[in-house]
Protein backbone atom coordinates (compact mmCIF):
# COMPACT_ATOMS: atom_id res chain seq x y z
CA UNK A 1 0.00 0.00 0.00
CA UNK A 2 1.74 2.97 -1.01
CA UNK A 3 2.95 5.71 1.76
CA UNK A 4 2.09 2.48 4.31
CA UNK A 5 5.57 2.44 6.62
CA UNK A 6 7.33 -0.27 6.42
CA UNK A 7 7.98 -2.76 10.05
CA UNK A 8 10.38 -1.63 12.10
CA UNK A 9 12.89 -5.12 11.50
CA UNK A 10 12.39 -4.63 7.55
CA UNK A 11 14.01 -1.00 7.18
CA UNK A 12 17.43 -2.43 8.71
CA UNK A 13 17.27 -5.44 6.70
CA UNK A 14 16.05 -3.79 3.22
CA UNK A 15 19.21 -0.95 4.06
CA UNK A 16 21.51 -4.03 4.09
CA UNK A 17 20.18 -5.50 0.95
CA UNK A 18 20.02 -1.77 -0.63
CA UNK A 19 23.75 -1.29 0.75
CA UNK A 20 25.20 -4.26 -0.59
CA UNK A 21 23.33 -4.35 -3.81
CA UNK A 22 25.03 -0.99 -4.44
CA UNK A 23 28.27 -1.81 -3.62
CA UNK A 24 28.15 -4.75 -5.60
CA UNK A 25 27.20 -2.54 -8.65
CA UNK A 26 29.87 -0.08 -7.96
CA UNK A 27 32.38 -3.43 -8.10
CA UNK A 28 31.69 -4.58 -10.86
CA UNK A 29 31.85 -0.69 -12.46
CA UNK A 30 35.52 -0.43 -11.24
CA UNK A 31 35.72 -4.23 -12.46
CA UNK A 32 34.90 -2.89 -16.09
CA UNK A 33 37.12 -0.04 -16.19
CA UNK A 34 40.45 -1.32 -14.76
CA UNK A 35 39.55 -4.50 -16.96
CA UNK A 36 39.27 -2.22 -20.32
CA UNK A 37 42.04 -0.02 -18.99
CA UNK A 38 44.59 -3.02 -18.52
CA UNK A 39 43.73 -4.95 -21.70
CA UNK A 40 44.11 -1.55 -23.70
CA UNK A 41 47.48 -0.44 -22.05
CA UNK A 42 48.82 -3.61 -20.21
CA UNK A 43 48.91 -1.05 -17.09
CA UNK A 44 47.13 0.92 -14.77
CA UNK A 45 47.38 4.94 -14.78
CA UNK A 46 47.18 6.99 -11.34
CA UNK A 47 43.78 7.73 -11.59
CA UNK A 48 42.75 3.97 -11.63
CA UNK A 49 44.61 3.14 -8.08
CA UNK A 50 42.97 6.23 -6.56
CA UNK A 51 40.04 4.98 -7.89
CA UNK A 52 40.84 1.60 -6.30
CA UNK A 53 41.57 3.32 -2.96
CA UNK A 54 38.45 5.19 -2.89
CA UNK A 55 36.65 1.40 -3.72
CA UNK A 56 38.40 0.80 -0.30
CA UNK A 57 37.17 3.55 2.04
CA UNK A 58 33.80 3.09 0.31
CA UNK A 59 33.98 -0.39 1.29
CA UNK A 60 35.07 0.54 4.82
CA UNK A 61 32.16 2.82 4.99
CA UNK A 62 29.67 -0.21 3.88
CA UNK A 63 30.75 -2.43 7.05
CA UNK A 64 30.19 1.04 9.17
CA UNK A 65 26.80 1.20 8.29
CA UNK A 66 26.07 -2.36 8.52
CA UNK A 67 27.85 -2.18 11.67
CA UNK A 68 25.07 0.90 12.45
CA UNK A 69 22.39 -1.18 11.10
CA UNK A 70 22.90 -4.13 13.18
CA UNK A 71 22.37 -1.71 16.34
CA UNK A 72 19.12 -0.60 15.03
CA UNK A 73 19.59 1.82 12.41
CA UNK A 74 16.23 2.41 11.05
CA UNK A 75 13.97 1.30 14.60
CA UNK A 76 12.44 3.55 17.24
CA UNK A 77 15.15 4.69 19.71
CA UNK A 78 13.33 4.05 22.18
CA UNK A 79 13.08 0.84 21.17
CA UNK A 80 16.96 0.36 21.89
CA UNK A 81 19.21 0.11 24.58
CA UNK A 82 21.69 2.86 25.48
CA UNK A 83 24.83 0.41 24.45
CA UNK A 84 23.09 -0.12 21.06
CA UNK A 85 22.72 3.41 20.17
CA UNK A 86 26.42 4.13 21.14
CA UNK A 87 27.21 1.56 19.12
CA UNK A 88 25.09 2.91 16.40
CA UNK A 89 26.46 6.64 17.17
CA UNK A 90 30.07 5.35 16.57
CA UNK A 91 29.75 3.58 13.85
CA UNK A 92 27.81 6.38 11.88
CA UNK A 93 30.98 8.44 13.09
CA UNK A 94 33.10 6.25 11.91
CA UNK A 95 30.93 5.57 8.28
CA UNK A 96 31.05 9.86 7.67
CA UNK A 97 34.77 10.00 7.71
CA UNK A 98 35.17 6.74 5.02
CA UNK A 99 32.15 8.23 2.72
CA UNK A 100 33.64 11.50 2.15
CA UNK A 101 37.07 10.35 1.48
CA UNK A 102 35.94 8.16 -0.82
CA UNK A 103 34.18 11.34 -2.61
CA UNK A 104 37.20 12.90 -2.63
CA UNK A 105 39.28 10.28 -4.17
CA UNK A 106 37.15 9.77 -7.03
CA UNK A 107 36.83 13.70 -7.46
CA UNK A 108 40.99 13.51 -7.50
CA UNK A 109 41.01 10.40 -9.90
CA UNK A 110 38.45 12.21 -12.33
CA UNK A 111 40.94 14.97 -12.13
CA UNK A 112 43.45 13.46 -13.18
CA UNK A 113 41.84 12.02 -15.80
CA UNK A 114 40.64 15.54 -17.23
CA UNK A 115 44.88 16.46 -16.95
CA UNK A 116 45.32 13.85 -19.19
CA UNK A 117 42.63 14.53 -21.16
CA UNK A 118 43.71 18.27 -22.58
CA UNK A 119 47.16 19.54 -22.79
CA UNK A 120 45.48 22.99 -22.59
CA UNK A 121 47.49 25.54 -19.84
CA UNK A 122 43.78 27.08 -19.09
CA UNK A 123 42.22 23.42 -18.71
CA UNK A 124 45.76 22.26 -16.49
CA UNK A 125 45.14 25.78 -14.40
CA UNK A 126 41.56 24.71 -13.69
CA UNK A 127 42.33 21.63 -12.87
CA UNK A 128 44.49 22.47 -10.42
CA UNK A 129 41.66 24.83 -8.77
CA UNK A 130 39.36 21.44 -8.88
CA UNK A 131 41.83 19.29 -7.16
CA UNK A 132 42.77 22.10 -4.76
CA UNK A 133 38.66 22.79 -3.91
CA UNK A 134 38.51 19.61 -3.32
CA UNK A 135 41.09 19.17 -0.83
CA UNK A 136 39.98 22.04 0.92
CA UNK A 137 36.43 20.68 1.11
CA UNK A 138 37.30 17.04 2.47
CA UNK A 139 39.80 18.42 5.31
CA UNK A 140 37.50 20.59 6.43
CA UNK A 141 34.73 18.52 6.64
CA UNK A 142 36.58 15.57 7.97
CA UNK A 143 38.32 17.63 10.89
CA UNK A 144 34.80 19.04 11.70
CA UNK A 145 33.57 15.23 11.43
CA UNK A 146 36.08 13.81 14.04
CA UNK A 147 35.43 16.87 16.01
CA UNK A 148 31.83 17.26 16.54
CA UNK A 149 31.45 17.05 19.69
CA UNK A 150 33.90 18.08 22.85
CA UNK A 151 35.72 14.57 24.24
CA UNK A 152 35.56 11.64 25.62
CA UNK A 153 32.72 11.13 23.40
CA UNK A 154 33.15 13.07 19.95
CA UNK A 155 30.80 10.97 17.81
CA UNK A 156 27.38 11.35 20.72
CA UNK A 157 25.78 14.25 19.30
CA UNK A 158 22.67 13.19 21.07
CA UNK A 159 24.04 13.32 25.15
CA UNK A 160 27.13 15.09 23.95
CA UNK A 161 28.52 18.43 25.03
CA UNK A 162 29.26 21.25 22.79
CA UNK A 163 28.64 19.67 19.20
CA UNK A 164 28.17 21.50 15.87
CA UNK A 165 25.48 21.79 14.34
CA UNK A 166 24.44 19.49 12.23
CA UNK A 167 21.98 20.79 9.82
CA UNK A 168 24.90 23.24 9.06
CA UNK A 169 27.61 20.96 8.83
CA UNK A 170 25.35 18.42 6.53
CA UNK A 171 24.60 21.32 4.19
CA UNK A 172 28.17 22.67 3.92
CA UNK A 173 28.87 18.91 3.22
CA UNK A 174 26.11 18.72 0.21
CA UNK A 175 26.94 21.86 -0.95
CA UNK A 176 30.95 21.32 -1.53
CA UNK A 177 29.99 17.94 -3.17
CA UNK A 178 27.26 19.09 -5.51
CA UNK A 179 29.75 22.27 -6.30
CA UNK A 180 33.04 20.22 -7.23
CA UNK A 181 30.17 18.21 -9.12
CA UNK A 182 29.10 21.19 -11.02
CA UNK A 183 32.98 21.87 -11.67
CA UNK A 184 34.11 18.47 -13.16
CA UNK A 185 30.80 18.48 -15.42
CA UNK A 186 31.57 21.84 -16.62
CA UNK A 187 35.46 21.19 -17.35
CA UNK A 188 34.34 17.99 -19.32
CA UNK A 189 31.89 20.41 -21.43
CA UNK A 190 34.56 22.75 -22.27
CA UNK A 191 36.89 20.00 -23.41
CA UNK A 192 34.77 17.96 -25.44
CA UNK A 193 33.22 21.08 -27.06
CA UNK A 194 36.97 21.08 -28.71
CA UNK A 195 36.96 18.01 -30.10
CA UNK A 196 36.78 17.73 -33.71
CA UNK A 197 33.97 15.17 -33.91
CA UNK A 198 30.41 14.94 -35.76
CA UNK A 199 28.20 16.93 -33.51
CA UNK A 200 25.96 13.66 -33.13
CA UNK A 201 29.09 11.90 -31.59
CA UNK A 202 30.25 14.99 -29.72
CA UNK A 203 26.57 14.74 -28.03
CA UNK A 204 26.65 11.38 -27.23
CA UNK A 205 30.24 11.85 -25.02
CA UNK A 206 29.47 14.72 -23.68
CA UNK A 207 25.76 12.81 -22.52
CA UNK A 208 27.92 10.32 -20.96
CA UNK A 209 30.39 12.24 -19.20
CA UNK A 210 27.04 14.48 -18.15
CA UNK A 211 25.93 11.84 -16.24
CA UNK A 212 27.21 12.96 -13.15
CA UNK A 213 24.66 15.81 -13.27
CA UNK A 214 22.52 12.10 -11.82
CA UNK A 215 25.29 12.83 -8.56
CA UNK A 216 23.94 16.34 -7.78
CA UNK A 217 20.33 15.38 -8.18
CA UNK A 218 20.47 12.46 -5.33
CA UNK A 219 23.00 14.67 -3.34
CA UNK A 220 20.07 17.66 -3.11
CA UNK A 221 17.45 14.83 -2.33
CA UNK A 222 19.91 13.87 0.04
CA UNK A 223 20.48 17.39 1.76
CA UNK A 224 16.58 17.77 2.14
CA UNK A 225 15.67 14.56 3.98
CA UNK A 226 18.97 15.23 6.03
CA UNK A 227 17.93 18.69 7.08
CA UNK A 228 14.20 17.31 7.58
CA UNK A 229 15.90 14.47 9.78
CA UNK A 230 17.58 17.11 12.32
CA UNK A 231 16.73 18.05 15.07
CA UNK A 232 14.63 14.65 15.47
CA UNK A 233 13.79 12.81 18.71
CA UNK A 234 13.95 9.53 17.33
CA UNK A 235 17.12 9.65 15.33
CA UNK A 236 17.74 6.05 14.80
CA UNK A 237 14.48 5.87 12.62
CA UNK A 238 14.55 9.37 10.59
CA UNK A 239 18.10 8.25 9.41
CA UNK A 240 17.51 5.81 7.31
CA UNK A 241 16.19 7.39 4.43
CA UNK A 242 19.28 10.02 4.29
CA UNK A 243 21.31 6.96 4.90
CA UNK A 244 20.18 5.17 2.04
CA UNK A 245 20.82 8.51 -0.14
CA UNK A 246 24.65 8.16 1.28
CA UNK A 247 25.18 4.85 -0.59
CA UNK A 248 23.28 5.62 -3.57
CA UNK A 249 25.71 8.77 -4.11
CA UNK A 250 28.39 6.98 -3.83
CA UNK A 251 27.80 4.18 -5.83
CA UNK A 252 26.85 6.51 -8.22
CA UNK A 253 30.19 8.39 -8.06
CA UNK A 254 31.94 5.03 -8.53
CA UNK A 255 29.47 4.19 -11.52
CA UNK A 256 29.70 7.48 -13.69
CA UNK A 257 33.09 7.87 -13.04
CA UNK A 258 33.61 4.35 -14.64
CA UNK A 259 31.37 4.82 -17.07
CA UNK A 260 33.32 6.80 -19.75
CA UNK A 261 36.06 4.08 -19.53
CA UNK A 262 34.22 1.91 -21.97
CA UNK A 263 36.29 0.45 -24.65
CA UNK A 264 34.04 1.53 -27.57
CA UNK A 265 33.40 4.75 -26.33
CA UNK A 266 36.82 5.06 -25.18
CA UNK A 267 38.09 4.45 -28.89
CA UNK A 268 35.76 6.72 -30.10
CA UNK A 269 37.27 9.72 -27.86
CA UNK A 270 40.82 9.14 -28.29
CA UNK A 271 39.91 9.59 -31.60
CA UNK A 272 39.06 12.98 -31.49
CA UNK A 273 41.07 14.04 -29.03
CA UNK A 274 43.87 13.09 -31.39
CA UNK A 275 42.71 15.18 -34.43
CA UNK A 276 42.01 18.49 -31.77
CA UNK A 277 45.72 18.42 -30.73
CA UNK A 278 48.78 19.34 -33.21
CA UNK A 279 51.64 16.70 -33.11
CA UNK A 280 54.06 19.27 -31.79
CA UNK A 281 51.79 19.95 -29.18
CA UNK A 282 51.19 16.70 -27.97
CA UNK A 283 55.35 16.36 -27.99
CA UNK A 284 55.04 19.39 -25.82
CA UNK A 285 52.79 17.93 -23.31
CA UNK A 286 54.01 14.73 -23.26
CA UNK A 287 57.53 16.80 -22.14
CA UNK A 288 55.68 18.92 -19.55
CA UNK A 289 53.37 16.07 -17.86
CA UNK A 290 55.54 13.06 -17.83
CA UNK A 291 54.51 9.37 -18.21
CA UNK A 292 50.55 10.76 -17.41
CA UNK A 293 50.37 12.15 -20.79
CA UNK A 294 50.80 9.42 -22.57
CA UNK A 295 47.69 7.69 -21.13
CA UNK A 296 45.82 8.60 -24.19
CA UNK A 297 48.27 8.03 -26.76
CA UNK A 298 48.69 4.14 -25.20
CA UNK A 299 45.10 4.29 -25.74
CA UNK A 300 45.24 5.28 -29.57
CA UNK A 301 48.48 2.72 -30.21
CA UNK A 302 46.45 -0.16 -28.75
CA UNK A 303 43.63 0.89 -30.68
CA UNK A 304 45.25 0.48 -33.87
CA UNK A 305 47.49 -2.34 -33.40
CA UNK A 306 43.87 -4.23 -33.13
CA UNK A 307 42.68 -2.93 -35.97
CA UNK A 308 45.47 -3.68 -37.80
CA UNK A 309 45.99 -7.28 -36.40
CA UNK A 310 42.21 -7.68 -37.58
Amino acid sequence: MIGRQLPQNDQGSILQILLWFLFIVAILSVGARIGTKFYMTRKLARDDWILLAAQSAYLAQCVSISLGTSQGLGEPMSSLSQDAVERFLQAEYASFVFQLTALALIKWSISISIRQLSPSATHQRLDLVLRLSVGIWVLSAVLTTLFQCAFPSPWDYVHGSRCINRRAWWAYVAIGNIGTEFFIVAMYCMIIGNLRMSLMRRSVVLLIFSTRLLIIGIALAQLTFFLNAFPSADLTKDIWLPTVLNQAVLSASVVTACGPYLRPFMESLESGVARVLPESEEDLSHDRMGPSANHLSNYNSAACSQATDR
